[in-house]
């Protein structure tokens, strides 16, 4: 261990407010998004003995419980229809930046070099906590135009902030 550890009280000052966000882009129901949340730092508060930063840092650690969280949720209440798709997929770069402190100047920079659109969608999706469908309704468009927007607005920001 080089760095000095986070107690439990600073771990949870931090990450909170960014596990919570994350969960509630997921999830439909904030109760259950809250138990979610609870359940992942307990999670974290069990496991942190396991946790080496020489694999991951801290943050990407918070991640990938916050994210197995989710899609365990997902299975275990066998709930197929409603999987949100970036799930399914590979951990979005967006999500991992945003988690990620140190990158969030960069994130910024990128973020001002996208389309206005793009730019809006990427800001009520992440940053407002938005699902796509609320987005859709606030920008005006389709859900399938939303989601293609927001599919290349993140393909833009992986081709700036470099993989």
């Amino acid at each position: 261990m080089m760095g000095k550890r986070l107690t439990n009280e600073e771990i949870y000052q931090q990450y909170h407010d960014k596990v919570f966000a994350y969960i509630r882009n997921h999830v439909n129901q904030i109760e259950d998004a809250e138990d979610l949340c609870e359940d992942v730092f307990v999670k974290i508060y069990s496991k942190i003995d396991t946790f080496d930063e020489k694999k991951a840092s801290i943050s990407t650690w918070i991640y990938a419980m916050t994210s197995n969280t989710v899609i365990d949720f997902y299975r275990t209440n066998h709930i197929h229809s409603e999987i949100p798709e970036d799930l399914a997929e590979d951990k979005s770069l967006i999500e991992d930046e945003i988690l990620n402190m140190e990158s969030l100047d960069n994130l910024a920079k990128a973020l001002k070099s996208l389309p206005q659109e793009q730019m809006d969608i990427i800001v009520l999706r992440y940053y407002r906590g938005l699902t796509l469908q609320e987005v859709a309704q606030q920008v005006g468009l389709s859900y399938g135009v939303t989601k293609l927007r927001h599919r290349e607005a993140l393909g833009r920001l992986k081709d700036i902030l470099g993989d």
